[in-house]
């Protein structure tokens, strides 16, 4: 017996090794799952994975040549983001988050020098929701481009002199001024961030395909 997955997108985050037997006199029988498995008393390896149950469907159009602007964000299902991009010739794309993720990652690979500094549909992929839903669950490296997904404010592997530059930049009037049509829309997609974050439910459950119990602890806070 394992989490439900539906309407959830899950994270590794860390593994850590403990026998079932303690985790069953450590957690008590009330907030652990116990599995389908006879052998119940081995030890071995658990990891900790967190299960995202919402995320975010992005609208954005392409207002002027090679300049995209986010029009719209809503919560959804986490199993049904998805970004709408419409362009200047009326051509229509429907992009999963993987797909998204893909036309970002490239975009990093192929021209670092551009991140953050033009609206093409990356960027305005990557700073807009769908960007924040995949630093939460797929892509916790693009917390080195958006503050907002670090605790700190700022991701740890940036220089100081590199930090400071990011913030005066992406600040959010620069953000909603570049990567949104209006600051109205901007300031709605800050709450669909909020309920992105705010669905995080952290796991324990064990490797290798592996039986066993599995403990789940829900998540508040949000970091912005």
């Amino acid at each position: 017996m394992t989490p439900s997955k539906q309407h959830a997108f899950i994270k590794k985050v860390k593994d850590i090794t403990i026998g079932s037997t303690i985790a069953l006199s450590l957690f008590g029988p009330a907030i652990l799952l116990q599995s389908c498995s006879s052998n119940q008393n081995d030890d071995g390896d658990y990891e900790e994975v967190e299960v995202y149950k919402k995320g975010v469907k992005t609208y954005i159009s392409e207002t002027s040549k090679g300049v995209f602007k986010i029009t719209k964000e809503v919560e959804t299902d986490a199993d049904s983001s998805v970004a709408y991009v419409t362009y200047l010739d009326g051509k229509q794309d429907t992009l999963s988050p993987r797909a998204v993720k893909a036309l970002i990652d490239q975009d990093v690979a192929k021209h670092p020098q551009h991140i953050g500094q033009s609206s093409s549909l990356s960027n305005a992929l990557l700073y807009g929701g769908m960007g924040y839903f995949l630093g939460r669950t797929l892509s916790p490296s693009y917390s080195n481009y958006r503050p907002d997904l670090s605790s700190n404010g700022f991701s740890s592997t940036q220089t100081r002199n590199d930090t400071t530059h990011r913030r005066r930049y992406h600040s959010g009037s620069s953000l909603w001024s570049r990567y949104y049509v209006s600051q109205q829309v901007y300031n709605s997609s800050q709450q669909v961030h909020h309920a992105i974050n705010t669905s995080r439910t952290t796991f324990s459950r064990p490797t290798g395909g592996r039986s066993g119990f599995f403990r789940s602890s829900s998540h508040g806070g949000f970091h912005s």
